[in-house]
């Protein structure tokens, strides 16, 4: 089965920590899905739940008469009181404490990471059971790098090591 990973583009309002806040594409972010989906086609698309993944999903799905799933486990980590911050307001240190260490160092009232990666990987295990030769996940940066994580055999602790830019689209055989 040909597999696609598709995070969503730019969403309104910068970069911060998100998480399950429901920001729609800024106009850049649908040109950029645009521009890595171009010429690539899929018979299902499985799609976060959130306005920036799901909308796209639903135009790919119209354009490519694909079969599309709408899967809330593949909603973004909770950052809990990160959510809506950027960076900078939270504090370089306080990230990077986070990412190099994000059992021991979550944001305050955030989803645990090994109850994320159950939620995520749960779904894709399902999701990858339909008699499907092409799929496409349309999601979040840290859904995957959950899934990516879980392909690659490398433990969730090291998920923030991996780099998922905005509207990347990365194929996998499986």
């Amino acid at each position: 089965m040909k597999l696609s990973l598709l995070r969503h583009g730019e969403p309104v309002g910068g970069r911060i920590y998100r998480g399950d806040q429901d920001d729609p594409l800024t106009d850049k972010g649908w040109q950029q899905m645009l521009d890595s989906t171009k010429d690539q086609s899929w018979s299902l698309i499985a799609s976060s739940p959130l306005v920036r993944c799901q909308t796209f999903a639903k135009y790919l799905q119209t354009k490519q008469q694909s079969q599309l799933e709408i899967i809330n486990d593949f909603k973004e980590l909770g950052f809990g009181d990160w959510q809506g911050l950027s960076a900078t307001v939270i504090g370089q240190d306080l990230v990077d404490s986070f990412k190099q260490n994000p059992i021991d160092n979550r944001p305050p009232n955030a989803e645990n990471l090994y109850e994320f990666q159950k939620r995520v990987i749960s779904a894709f295990n399902s999701v990858i059971t339909s008699n499907t030769d092409s799929l496409l996940i349309v999601a979040h940066a840290g859904v995957i790098r959950v899934i990516k994580s879980h392909l690659l055999n490398l433990p969730i602790e090291k998920m923030f090591t991996i780099e998922i830019m905005n509207a990347s689209c990365e194929n996998f055989e499986i």
